[in-house]
């Protein structure tokens, strides 16, 4: 009788549950426009080139930092459940030090010591056209997996002061970029929000940033 009771009494909560689900406002609706400012983690080559460069200690002041990956996202709800939209991403690293080296002077018969300077860029711009798919969708919350796929070039430079250095520049042999992931938004106002993903690809395993909607 006991276990009867606790049976009707769990089948009541969970359809009470579902009916103020069901019955409650969405987050994002058919027709709506949705704008996601972010800032991702990792930034892989500036992790690479700081670990790389960590035990080497012949560079003279040796700086390696970088920006991103950060972007800027927009949907738009084609129905209930289906998004289509651009991510906009940028990425880029750099290392840059000095080394003294020793160079011949005809006047003089001596060698000097020259300092020249070293810098290793590369960035990355990318463009995605994005399919989102919204499987839950309360007053507040909205989740939703993403795939895209599209454009992204990353570009390499090597510059120096030593004039006897060869600077180079290379490019992407082919420019596509692709994500895939799991993306979250929290609406604070009916209009203002926070975002965040967890995937690969485009924006680092994991972003987070800013929405509104419109």
């Amino acid at each position: 009788m006991k276990k009867s009771k606790i049976l009707v009494a769990l089948t009541g909560l969970l359809f009470s549950f579902g009916i103020n689900f069901n019955s409650s406002a969405q987050a994002v609706e058919q027709g709506n426009i949705i704008v996601d400012a972010y800032y991702g983690f990792p930034n892989l080559y500036t992790t690479v080139f700081k670990a790389a460069y960590a035990n080497t200690g012949s560079e003279l002041d040796l700086k390696v930092n970088g920006a991103g990956p950060l972007g800027l996202r927009g949907e738009y709800m084609v129905t209930e459940k289906i998004g289509l939209g651009l991510d906009l991403g940028f990425n880029n690293s750099k290392v840059s030090y000095n080394e003294i080296s020793q160079v011949y002077n005809s006047t003089t018969g001596n060698y000097d010591n020259l300092t020249y300077s070293y810098d290793f860029k590369t960035k990355k711009i990318g463009v995605l056209v994005c399919f989102n798919y919204h499987f839950l969708d309360n007053d507040k919350f909205d989740l939703f997996s993403t795939v895209g796929v599209g454009y992204a070039n990353r570009s390499f430079s090597f510059t120096s002061t030593d004039p006897d250095y060869v600077s180079t520049d290379v490019k992407s042999l082919i420019p596509v970029g692709s994500k895939v992931g799991l993306g979250m938004r929290y609406f604070f106002t009916q209009n203002i929000g926070a975002n965040l993903q967890l995937g690969f690809g485009q924006g680092g395993i994991l972003n987070a940033g800013i929405s509104a909607k419109f």
